[in-house]
């Protein structure tokens, strides 16, 4: 037993001399080798191991855009990138955050379509969003483009989005964009080009579409800020038949289009010859009612981890208001019973890690006093999708606030429709 001790205490003693010694490297960098981050910049296109310091998501950040360039194979491009990001150090404020420096490096790897001189640009506003647009009109822009379209540069997978950019700006025709994913016509094409500011790229390709097949301004957004505004492209004739149903079918509540569409969706998921042929927007709206309806009463049991967003808590005077994840499908079930909605459908979604329920409640006294809200969160875009009170009214000044200081806490966007 004594050995055993003495060798837990020199592995401890072992730990805790090589955590002495990260933190005296960090020590010895920040205060005698650089000064300047411009500096950094430099150690880290040499390739150095600066892995202590990348809690600053900024040099994590140009570490990782220096690795997708061989030293052996690629050492112009990396010095390319490594002049980039000193000249914009000394003249912007463009390595300020983690996100614009991605957006930095998205507009280098597009260098041969640069119409002008990065290095001869400098700012003319002092904020980084702007300095963006700014820089990216100076090398790509002949040309005025829609402004939602700069947010091409801050995707990190995406470069068709890119390449649309640099073909508008460039003077060219929205028909001869090319892998545009949806069928699109000209009508549409139009309509791309005046798609409010607003959206993301892809909402603005599904905005146009509806705009194109003669759908409102209103059923246009709803659907453009729904699942199909950011869902992976495919079957998509199927999906625009379904968009023809809604242009088509005359009035129906929009509060039922999040609940349409998982129906439809799960449809055609469970049964890949399901067709929308000879269907009509009021039969699908009972189907959709009798299927959701058919979950809360649902005795099959699913478990799921959380999602890993944090809860909230606030206190006012007497009251407490408390949000918490349910995660499994008897609680969503009872969320659904008392709140008469229909939640309890939503358990595949999160089982499937796709989406997250949150329950805001209020309390007096340790005694619950009601249930205030019900909110989804889609977990791939982080953003509040829905957020419903009681029988799918619309929720509270007081829920809203809780649910906003929550967003905000948690760094989650919020629909605009919720």
């Amino acid at each position: 037993m004594a050995k055993k001790n003495k060798t837990n205490r020199e592995k401890k003693l072992e730990m805790t001399v090589e955590r002495e010694a990260v933190i005296q490297q960090a020590l010895n960098f920040s205060r005698k080798r650089f000064k300047r981050f411009d500096e950094i910049i430099g150690q880290l296109y040499l390739n150095e191991d600066l892995s202590f310091l990348f809690s600053d998501r900024r040099i994590w950040r140009i570490n990782e855009c220096f690795d997708n360039f061989s030293l052996e194979t690629n050492a112009k491009e990396r010095k390319i990138l490594r002049d980039v990001f000193t000249h914009l150090y000394s003249h912007s404020e463009l390595l300020s955050g983690e996100q614009y420096i991605q957006a930095v490096y998205k507009m280098t790897l597009f260098r041969t379509s640069w119409r002008n001189d990065l290095f001869n640009w400098r700012p003319l506003s002092k904020k980084a969003g702007a300095q963006i647009i700014e820089l990216a009109t100076h090398l790509f822009c002949k040309y005025e483009i829609p402004s939602f379209l700069y947010k091409c540069f801050y995707e990190t997978r995406n470069k068709d989005h890119t390449r649309w950019l640099i073909h508008v700006g460039s003077g060219g025709s929205v028909k001869e964009l090319k892998n545009i994913p949806i069928p699109f016509t000209k009508k549409m094409g139009h309509y791309f080009l005046q798609a409010p500011d607003k959206f993301s790229i892809a909402e603005a390709l599904r905005w146009a579409q509806v705009k194109g097949l003669n759908g409102e301004d209103r059923l246009a957004e709803r659907i453009a800020y729904s699942w199909l505004g950011s869902k992976p492209y495919g079957n998509e004739d199927f999906w625009e038949t379904f968009i023809h149903l809604l242009v088509n079918g005359g009035m129906f509540n929009h509060n039922k289009m999040t609940e349409l569409i998982d129906y439809v969706r799960e449809a055609k998921r469970e049964n890949a010859a399901y067709s929308l042929k000879g269907r009509t927007l009021q039969s699908l709206l009972r189907q959709s009612d009798t299927w959701h309806n058919r979950f809360c009463y649902n005795k099959v049991s699913l478990l799921w981890k959380p999602c890993g967003i944090e809860g909230f808590r606030a206190e006012k005077k007497s009251e407490l208001f408390v949000l918490e994840e349910l995660t499994d499908s008897r609680l969503l079930s009872e969320e659904g019973k008392a709140m008469k909605h229909c939640v309890g459908s939503y358990s595949h979604y999160c089982a499937k890690g796709k989406s997250a329920i949150f329950s805001l409640r209020k309390y007096s006294g340790g005694v619950l006093l009601e249930i205030i809200a019900t909110i989804e969160v889609n977990l791939a875009l982080q953003k509040i999708v829905q957020a419903k009170a009681k029988m799918n009214k619309a929720i509270s000044a007081e829920a809203r606030k809780c649910m906003e200081a929550w967003a905000l806490k948690e760094g989650l966007a919020i629909n605009s429709f919720v």
